[in-house]
């Protein structure tokens, strides 16, 4: 059942998606065809939804009581759940050549409360969903590696009474089958030990760990990357709303950079920018118009990712990223907090942070030039984050527009510096990924941001991981510089 090739030999090391990219890493997982699922009303579904057979495979049921998730593939971690949907930490089934670790997203496919048959509407917007994800290369989005399905049937017997002219009516014993759970498992690169939630809430503006140093000078750079990785969805040739863009579904992989994921209530919209109508939505992040049921584009995604620029300046101002909704709910305790319904409090609460900028800064020492840099440069940005989440979608920028007004974060002194892959996609228009033999060793060190990050066991994110039930993650240091400041 093995896949064999001669790019096929991958190494079970993590490397930045960029490289990944590069080395076209994710087109040696092939699925062999043992155990697949032959019937028409199975595959034909998969091959209308534009999916390349041998990336995603439909297992035969073959009597099982359960599917035993997350096989096919092999456990390795658990790295979060929500709702019907868990994440884990895999490998590839035994006996396969590709050894890199994923994270493999398995959901719970249902229908009216019932799990969807093979020509189900819920089944074909969720291949359309493995479709978009399919299509997507961007160093700071996560990387459709393969997908599976696996279901499981109950037969129950059924007993059918049919009429007769002039005759008692007959009763016929038959066996009926019933889908009894049926499940979608999508392979995805990296696995990534945390998210943004998670990653802001254990962000210390003033570090006082020695290993705590490197979170605030990357949280600067999370800007400019995740512009990019929008402004790249919304491209013509693209042209894909995220539609859930939240701090949950951003992960920060284990060279301390960001990557958007999960596309569950993504859309194409080639026949137009244009829609209306009910969508499904985080609401707390969700914007105006999807609220409203209105007109929208692709700028409703910039409202979303408004409001988690919001947070991450709250956040690098000194302030956990909840005193954002504590101050725009005031007067609203009891309700759920929707950042589309707390806007007319969003200009005060922006003076509020200048505010606390200014505080911040003449309580600072002159010679700490990382913080005092990281004042200014996020107060300088706040007046565009205003206009990100402004009420009229008409007005705000579009994702294109964005990476020059946050450029400048990426300078603050003590930052890593400009992210080369974002670098190069604004310069040439397109991030292009090239083939592993196009690129040279030394080629492949100069391709990161530069003081390129590494990777080295320590305690760092111990907190991390008891939230995210782990019990060791990798975390981030500059090649070159001691944990301790880098004097």
């Amino acid at each position: 059942m093995s896949f064999h090739s001669e790019n096929s030999h991958s190494s079970q090391a993590l490397v930045p998606i960029s490289e990944y990219l590069e080395a076209q890493d994710h087109e040696n997982f092939v699925w062999d065809r043992a155990g697949e699922e032959t019937d028409d009303a199975w595959v034909q579904p998969v091959l209308e939804a534009g999916l390349d057979p041998r990336k995603h495979k439909v297992l035969h049921h073959a009597n099982k009581e359960y599917p035993n998730q997350p096989q096919p593939f092999q456990y390795e971690d658990h790295l979060g759940e929500s709702g019907s949907t868990i994440v884990y930490r895999v490998k590839a089934p035994k006996g396969y050549t590709y050894h890199r670790p994923m994270a493999l997203k398995v959901i719970v496919c249902k229908e009216s409360l019932r799990p969807p048959g093979p020509n189900s509407n819920a089944r074909r917007l969720a291949l359309q969903e493995v479709r978009n994800m399919s299509a997507i290369r961007h160093p700071h989005i996560v990387v459709y590696v393969a997908s599976f399905e696996d279901y499981c049937i109950r037969t129950r017997e059924l007993e059918v009474s049919r009429p007769r002219l002039n005759r008692p009516r007959e009763v016929v014993h038959r066996n009926d089958q019933i889908i009894k759970k049926h499940i979608l498992g999508i392979a995805m690169y990296p696995p990534a030990p945390c998210n943004l939630q998670m990653f802001m809430q254990q962000c210390i503006p003033h570090p006082t760990h020695d290993n705590d140093w490197w979170k605030v000078p990357y949280m600067h750079t999370y800007f400019g990357c995740l512009a990019q990785a929008v402004a790249y969805l919304h491209k013509s040739n693209v042209r894909i709303r995220h539609k859930d863009i939240k701090p949950e579904n951003v992960v920060i992989d284990h060279f301390g950079l960001p990557v958007l994921t999960d596309f569950g209530l993504s859309k194409h919209f080639e026949t137009g920018h244009h829609s209306d109508g009910p969508t499904a939505k985080t609401l707390k992040y969700a914007d105006p118009e999807a609220m409203h049921e209105t007109t929208r584009d692709e700028r409703s995604d910039i409202f979303s990712l408004g409001c988690v620029y919001l947070e991450m300046a709250t956040v690098l101002l000194g302030r956990l990223p909840r005193f954002a909704e504590d101050q725009l709910g005031r007067g609203h305790p009891n309700e759920d907090f929707k950042y589309s319904e707390s806007l007319q409090g969003l200009d005060q609460y922006l003076s509020e942070l200048a505010h606390i900028a200014d505080e911040e800064t003449a309580k600072t020492a002159p010679d700490e030039k990382l913080r005092l840099g990281s004042l200014k440069a996020i107060v300088s940005v706040l007046p565009t984050i205003g206009q990100m989440m402004h009420g009229d979608f008409a007005k705000r920028p579009y994702a294109q527009d964005l990476y020059p007004l946050f450029r400048h974060l990426y300078d603050v002194p003590g930052c890593p510096g400009p992210c080369q892959t974002c670098e190069e996609e604004r310069m040439t228009g397109r991030f292009t990924p090239k083939s592993g033999s196009q690129r040279s060793s030394s080629q492949r060190s100069s391709s990161q941001r530069s003081g390129s990050p590494t990777m080295i066991r320590s305690p760092t994110l111990s907190s991390l991981a008891a939230a995210n039930r782990r019990n060791s993650l990798l975390v981030v240091a500059e090649v070159g510089q001691a944990a301790e400041g880098g004097d």
